[in-house]
């Protein structure tokens, strides 16, 4: 029996999960969830992760000046950096949309005053 190893089933899973979510941003596309502009930075990150996925010695030439001694060490450091990319820009997101809210409810309010009934 053929023993695989951690790394092949790493990058299993990780093509895998690239095709899958490609796939499902293209849904997303077809049902105008997405404009095409964010269908095609998606849809880029996927292909990146695919390529990544198949042919990891294509980091070596950005991870060795960076003097990580591995590629997976590498993948959480900028795992990291982007998930704290990603909270920041929803916290900005929410933050604009609850002041766009409290803006439309104070409105609304002050042109339809409520009645206390009798």
């Amino acid at each position: 029996m053929v023993s695989l190893s951690t790394t092949f089933w790493i990058q299993f899973l990780g093509v895998i999960f690239g095709v899958v979510m490609a796939y499902f941003t293209f849904v997303k596309y077809k049902r105008k969830e997405l404009n095409r502009t964010e269908f095609l930075g998606w849809v880029s990150c996927w292909m990146l992760l695919l390529i990544v996925g198949l042919i990891p010695s294509a980091l070596d030439p950005i991870i060795a000046p960076l003097h990580f001694y591995r590629r997976l060490d590498f993948f959480v450091v900028l795992g990291f950096f982007v998930l704290l990319m990603l909270g920041f820009q929803n916290y900005s997101s929410v933050k604009k949309m609850e002041k766009k809210l409290e803006k439309y409810v104070r409105e609304e309010a002050l042109q339809h005053p409520h009645q206390p009934k009798p």
